[in-house]
């Protein structure tokens, strides 16, 4: 893919025999086969008619305008430069006999050598969608026109996608940016916030007009125990459901026969006119469900309460349906994630279930790599793409099974089938949906129904799973190929189907899944938090969940899974369910936190997906305090994709993990889509070792990395790290060699590589050792900080302090009083009184020092962890090593980063830290403590800068010569 910068002199090349309106109505021709909406409608594309804006003076070389998307012009010129300037003046201008504004417009760039084509030859050449390049850019404003569709706008209301330059692709590639242009995301967010705000109002009115226990019953209903929030649920899916109910009695064969009334006219009524009633709109989803969309308007029917007062309900509804009708003249189609966007404005809870809902450029970027690995023999197979199985088991609003069922669709399409042959299909065999929310799995079943609305279906695997009674929702599935269906439950009382109290069943069989694509919840018990915490459970139920989660994890352990601990939370829980429903050959695509990569919780995790994975490849977004992928989390995340093998990796067969990381999040569906065409077009090579940089966009944005993991387990260092030469020195580095991306030099160490616990003796946790006054009472001691008039007895190296801890030698700290009775105990603790500490938490952009050394030996803290030997050489030469820049290198490479410019490395983990050998009982190791003996004191005062600064700090380049002379 080609990145340029634009300029204002556009080359227009010599003149050539094709005349762009020539090119233009080829180029609209080819468009309008893409698609079936654009293939139905020959008015939906067209090229070089004159009077379709209301500025009739302004012809637009294409127009893109079906009836569910916002209007999109399309500029066209030859030469090496898009049509930035013709695609500017549309921006703003009105549609003839219409209220919309064009808010997006494309500037293509043609290549000059087409004007000697003939008309046939360039249609030919059109109907191969992949054999004819363009140029793209895209220009978008919120700036509507006025009465005369005039506007003049300046440059601050025009934004330009790229910022420099254009992105090269095809006419599938315009297409798919026409439908992104047709959704600006201003104006989803906008429209978003507003439905968000008349819900919240719709529902406060309710609750104070409601008798008393209407409420609750609604909430309940929808398994809500906080009465507003569940109100909120409740409208909602009543929105949904009438949205998808004006659509049904519209496009829907048999709905229509059965006189499925729409909304529309009663949405244009005053309250007054009105003639929507409970009554009547139960009776028109009973309609529905008996054809089924059971999984959206069973919760929808179950929840409009019979005893909600008529006129309260006919208010309500009447205000719903007029603001389904505006959500439906905004023209956004279904490419919008209303429910994503709406989810965290209506729940309260979201952060105790961590279910923070999948951004949409992050599902559309997973989902795009995901649908590419899958293996498919003929993608215009009708029936081979229909045999698909597809699975999110925390699937939330449905954004990811969303984004990738549009993929799938795409591939068909593109590939000459048609995508609306195998919408039944997909519906009821091919996607699986399920989350613990009743509002998420309605709104995943809505969003997935409306892509092709005319073509009903019997029944889907769409469903709310339990986490009362001791159950743990999807999880349940660890041990069962199927799992009750809340939703399907619902949907036989509001059907009055005698049978519904038995038992609804979807069915998720182990080794069955093509692709199981997933944003799973990270929680873990932690603090205040507590697992299944959620609105409407009680501490009892609560309880018995996580019982029941125990159960299911030991018994994992039990069977030889790795993946599940419970240190590391509920993400490693649903990786492990995922790859029990992987097939051999299947696709795991999933968010997970920065952490899978290298925390000592996660190596479970890492090992297995090294030993029964390939083609490993992780994408993160390193650059920028809290690079989120899903809303609201405030930590960093990473994708993960990786094929599943047929046999598990032998033992003397090298794992191998391909890192992409990106200076910055996608911050729009259309660039995620490029950035995903950036990862395949990098055709990555997971047999060769290597690094180098990304460019798009016309910039560099990023650095790839494919490196060889080190052992089963260990972290996955190139993950975050923006500069490709430091992934390349800290892979020669874990190997015990020094690399230099100056001239490529290798120099091996003198000494061989070993792990910290082989070296030293590591210290008690913080917990043990005891807590600050006033803490929660943990440990032996209490710790209070040292002021010069109290003589310190029981010292502790506790706190970081930027401002004092600049030289290796240091000083403690805290002073600590004894906090329990138990002399014992008292002295278990002072036995781990050491005078070398390393940083277990270390701020590069603030702090000088990973190791640090005090003159009397002290106790570490929540900080520093006592590192202890009884040869004062090998810790000299520690203190010197870990301080030094390849030593901090390697720790950066081995560290968490779950904050810029922070590496953090848990208690446990310490112990794999690679280092060198300095104990090593051998003529290279009594050299190297010699040196460090030699050395330590003149470098031990030594006033450091922080450790970001260590390229420019002379003293630090001391201690390097030191480290480097130890190593030989």
């Amino acid at each position: 893919m080609v990145n340029q910068g634009h300029f204002s002199n556009m080359d227009l090349g010599p003149a050539g025999r094709m005349h762009e309106q020539t090119f233009n109505e080829a180029l609209a021709d080819a468009l309008r086969a893409r698609r079936k909406a654009w293939r139905e409608d020959k008015d939906s594309v067209l090229a070089e008619r004159y009077g379709v804006l209301d500025a009739r003076m302004l012809r637009p070389d294409i127009l893109v305008m079906s009836p569910d998307i916002y209007p999109v012009v399309i500029e066209v010129e030859f030469g090496k430069w898009p049509a930035f300037a013709d695609a500017r003046r549309k921006l703003g201008k009105r549609l003839a006999g219409m209220s919309l504004p064009v808010r997006s417009a494309i500037a293509v760039g043609v290549p000059t050598e087409i004007r000697s084509w003939s008309n046939k030859y360039l249609r030919d050449h059109l109907a191969h969608p992949s054999s004819l390049e363009m140029r793209f850019a895209l220009l978008s404003s919120n700036v509507k026109g006025d009465e005369k569709g005039e506007v003049v706008l300046e440059g601050k209301d025009i934004q330009v996608w790229p910022e420099q330059g254009y992105v090269t692709g095809t006419v599938e590639d315009l297409a798919v940016l026409c439908e992104y242009a047709a959704a600006p995301p201003a104006l989803v967010s906008e429209t978003a916030g507003d439905i968000a705000r008349e819900i919240h109002a719709l529902a406060d009115a309710l609750f104070v007009s409601l008798p008393p226990g209407i409420a609750k019953d609604i909430a309940g209903t929808l398994g809500q125990h906080d009465e507003k929030q569940g109100l909120r649920m409740a409208c909602c899916i009543w929105l949904t459901s009438l949205r998808l109910q004006d659509l049904l009695a519209a496009k829907s064969e048999s709905l229509m026969k059965s006189g499925l009334r729409p909304i529309t006219p009663a949405a244009h009524m005053s309250v007054l006119e009105s003639t929507l009633t409970i009554g009547g709109i139960l009776e028109e989803w009973g309609k529905i469900l008996e054809v089924n969309y059971g999984s959206i308007f069973s919760a929808a029917r179950a929840s409009l309460h019979y005893r909600i007062p008529s006129v309260t309900g006919g208010d309500m509804l009447n205000a719903l349906s007029r603001l389904a009708i505006q959500v439906a003249v905004l023209r956004l189609g279904n490419r919008v994630d209303f429910a994503g966007e709406l989810f965290p404005m209506l729940l309260d809870d979201r952060e105790e279930t961590a279910a923070h809902y999948t951004l949409p450029e992050t599902a559309e970027l997973l989902a795009i790599l995901a649908v590419e690995r899958l293996s498919m023999g003929d993608w215009s197979s009708r029936d081979a793409v229909a045999a698909l199985r597809v699975a999110d088991l925390a699937c939330g609003t449905g954004a990811l099974l969303r984004a990738t069922y549009r993929c799938i669709r795409q591939k068909h399409e593109a590939a000459g089938g048609q995508a609306e042959d195998l919408h039944k299909a997909m519906m009821e065999s091919s996607i699986t949906g399920l989350d613990i929310n009743v509002l998420a799995s309605h709104m995943t079943a809505a969003g997935l129904s409306t892509t092709e609305i005319e073509t009903e279906y019997e029944t889907d695997n769409i469903a709310a799973v339990d986490v009362k009674g001791g159950r743990t929702g999807s999880l349940e599935l660890l041990e069962s190929d199927q799992i009750t269906d809340i939703t399907g439950q619902l949907a036989r009382a509001a059907t009055n189907n005698h049978n519904h109290e038995k038992p609804v069943n979807v069915e998720v069989a182990d080794q069955s899944q093509d692709l199981i694509i997933q944003n799973p919840p990270y929680s873990r018990a932690r603090g205040d938090r507590k697992m299944f915490d959620v609105t409407g459970i009680t501490e009892k139920q609560r309880r018995r969940s996580v019982s029941r989660l125990n159960s299911i994890r030991g018994k994992l352990r039990r069977d030889g899974n790795e993946m599940t601990n419970g240190q590391a939370g509920l993400g490693a829980d649903f990786s492990a369910l995922a790859d029990r429903k992987l097939k051999a050959g299947g696709v795991l695509a999933t968010v997970l936190p920065l952490t899978a990569a290298k925390a000592e919780s996660w190596e479970g995790f890492r090992r297995t997906i090294e030993r029964e994975y390939e083609r490993i490849l992780v994408i993160a977004f390193p650059s920028h305090e809290g690079a989120m992928m899903s809303a609201d989390t405030h930590m960093n995340e990473m994708l993960l994709i990786a094929t599943k093998r047929r046999e598990s990796k032998s033992d003397d067969e090298d794992a191998r993990v391909a890192c992409i990381n990106l200076s910055a999040a996608p911050t729009s569906m259309t660039e995620a889509y490029w950035y995903a065409r950036l990862v395949i077009d990098e055709g990555i090579d997971w047999s060769v070792e290597g690094s180098g940089v990304v460019h798009g966009f016309g910039k560099q944005i990023g650095s790839r990395a494919v490196s060889r993991v080190i052992r089963p387990g260990f972290p996955w260092f190139a993950v975050g790290m923006q500069n490709h030469h430091m992934a390349a020195a800290s892979a020669e580095l874990m190997l015990g060699r020094l690399y230099s991306p100056y001239d490529a030099s290798r120099w091996e160490f003198g000494l061989e590589l070993t792990t910290l616990d082989k070296v030293v003796e590591i210290g008690p946790t913080h917990d043990l050792i005891g807590h600050p006054r006033g803490g929660d009472g943990r440990g032996a001691f209490t710790f209070d900080e040292i002021t010069p008039e109290v003589y310190t007895v029981y010292p502790s190296l506790w706190a970081a302090n930027a401002k004092a801890q600049k030289s290796i030698l240091t000083q403690p700290t805290h002073s600590g009083d004894a906090a329990v009775r138990d002399e014992n105990v008292l002295r278990g603790m002072l036995a781990y009184r050491s005078d070398l500490f390393i940083s277990r938490n270390l701020r590069m952009t603030t702090q000088a020092l990973a190791a640090a050394r005090t003159r009397e030996p002290a106790m570490g803290g929540s900080t520093w962890t006592a590192l202890l030997s009884d040869d004062g050489d090998v810790k000299a030469a520690l203190a010197i090593w870990l301080n030094s820049t390849p030593g901090l290198m390697l720790r950066t490479a081995y560290a968490q980063i779950t904050q810029q410019g922070r590496t953090r490395i848990q208690v446990k983990a310490l112990a794999g830290l690679p280092v060198p050998d300095f104990a090593a009982d051998s003529e290279a190791g009594e050299r190297a403590r010699s040196i460090a003996r030699e050395r330590y004191d003149a470098l031990a005062e030594l006033p450091l800068r922080p450790v970001s600064y260590a390229l420019r700090d002379k003293n630090r380049s001391r201690i390097d010569e030191a480290a480097l002379e130890m190593l030989g």
